[in-house]
């Protein structure tokens, strides 16, 4: 069963629709809405995955845009000095997802993919290289700052009504996103991409997270379902 505290608090924050703001420590996780912030954004995402990883093409003024951030919501982290240093955008599935038109190789025949108001699709997480050994203090332990992004997807996704997420990313990420308490599903078989990097394609319930941790790792559920 859910826990208690969560079903409350769920029940409070649905009609919420003025955007995810959450304090931890010395880092804010909220909605990235104002130019220079997704100008930042797009910044942060062509050091990462094309000067870093080298996955897209460098463009002359390190910008890292793609069509699918015209319907998509934005996530940021932002330290002390108001500097941006994680990032990952909520796409909507009633729209074209990256899944789908750049990585359908690694969606089963058999999946139906989930095209309702429900469910959403992340994609372009990133974190800056000098916040990567940087951890949050919370009541469960210390969090990493990609932990403090996806607890902001949950709040982010209980004020929508959102259920369903849709991922894709490297298999050794997909196996640890289970061991931290993520239930994930593969809709698909893992292939290797031309970098060597192994994919999958997954899928997060968040009333199976929910009812899962609620059993299992009760203090960690206290910690992510609060918003404050």
């Amino acid at each position: 069963m859910q826990t208690a505290v969560n079903l409350s608090w769920a029940k409070e924050i649905r009609g919420y629709h003025y955007g995810v703001c959450i304090q931890e420590g010395e880092f804010c996780l909220r909605e990235v809405t104002e130019w220079d912030e997704v100008i930042e954004a797009y910044h942060l995402r062509h050091r990462v995955f094309s000067q870093e990883l080298g996955w897209v093409a460098p463009t002359e003024d390190s910008l890292e845009t793609d069509t699918y951030d015209d319907h998509a919501s934005f996530l940021g982290v932002f330290d002390v000095g108001e500097r941006l240093v994680a990032f990952l955008r909520l796409v909507p599935a009633e729209e074209e997802m990256m899944m789908e038109r750049e990585f359908p190789m690694l969606i089963s025949p058999l999946h139906k993919v989930r095209k309702g108001k429900d469910t959403v699709e992340v994609s372009r997480l990133c974190v800056a290289p000098e916040a990567r050994n940087c951890n949050i203090r919370g009541n469960f332990g210390l969090h990493s700052i990609t932990m403090l992004l996806y607890k902001g997807v949950y709040h982010w996704c209980i004020a929508q009504e959102v259920r369903y997420l849709y991922l894709v990313v490297e298999e050794k990420v997909f196996r640890l996103l289970n061991a931290r308490g993520f239930p994930s599903k593969l809709i698909g078989n893992p292939l290797t991409m031309p970098d060597r990097v192994v994919a999958v394609a997954g899928m997060i319930d968040w009333r199976e997270f929910e009812t899962t941790n609620a059993v299992k790792r009760p203090k960690f559920l206290e910690w992510f379902t609060q918003c404050r």
